[in-house]
């Protein structure tokens, strides 16, 4: 089973920050998920759509300035990371880099810039993944290429989930844990893709989801959810 550090090392370091990304390790996870704002023509790695939780600042992420994006430091006292950072710290690391758009108003701008900073340091695009609750703009994605691999979020169970399966290629599914059954895992197992867990700390779960034959899990603390699986297998 997959382990997904969520929001980089968020259990013991300012979550999307530098430091929790460039913490992550292959040896106890497989890759590193993180959310993606775009402001202005910059993509930073961020998640709220505010910045008042994480800086206390009262603006729209949104609405930053590039003098915004160097200036302001995050609570490990560096600076927001942008895309760019995000690719060339994890390009040596073997990891699975899930990108997690949050609002983007030019996707085929993010698309472009994801391939330019990715040839620059060599980043394997088999290791990248994208994924979003946004489904329009993954069927955008995958109109620009076919071949990226897809991670459709879901936070409820749908009537028919093979619906969503109708408008473009998906790799990977991801269910909140709130509304996964049994019953509801076993049915989008049959859909042939992978299917991923958020967010998974408590034990009992972890455990579950290794169980039940869940192909990933997100983790604030995957150092913990690496040792408990360790523990099982």
């Amino acid at each position: 089973m997959k382990i997904f550090a969520h929001r980089g090392i968020s259990a013991h370091f300012p979550e999307n920050s530098q430091t929790a990304i460039s913490q992550c390790d292959p040896s106890f996870m497989a890759g590193v998920e993180i959310d993606l704002f775009q402001s202005g023509n910059q993509f930073i790695v961020i998640h709220d759509r505010w910045l008042t939780r994480l800086f206390d600042i009262d603006k729209k992420t949104i609405d930053l300035t590039n003098d915004d994006i160097t200036n302001i430091m995050g609570k490990d006292g560096k600076p927001i990371p942008t895309l760019e950072w995000l690719i060339e710290e994890l390009a040596d690391k073997s990891l699975i880099l899930n990108i997690e758009l949050k609002k983007i108003q030019n996707v085929d701008l993010f698309y472009k810039k994801l391939k330019q900073a990715c040839n620059r340091v060599n980043f394997p695009m088999e290791n990248m993944l994208v994924s979003s609750f946004n489904h329009v703009y993954l069927k955008k994605l995958h109109t620009l290429d076919p071949s990226l691999k897809l991670g459709l979020l879901l936070t409820n169970r749908p009537v028919d989930i093979k619906k969503y399966l109708t408008h473009f290629s998906v790799f990977s599914i991801h269910l909140d844990m709130d509304c996964v059954s049994k019953s509801f895992l076993n049915e989008v197992k049959t859909l042939g893709t992978e299917v991923y867990i958020f967010t998974i700390d408590h034990t009992k779960e972890i455990k579950w989801c290794y169980q039940n034959k869940v192909d990933g899990i997100f983790a604030n603390d995957p150092l913990h959810a690496f040792n408990v699986i360790n523990d099982l297998s």
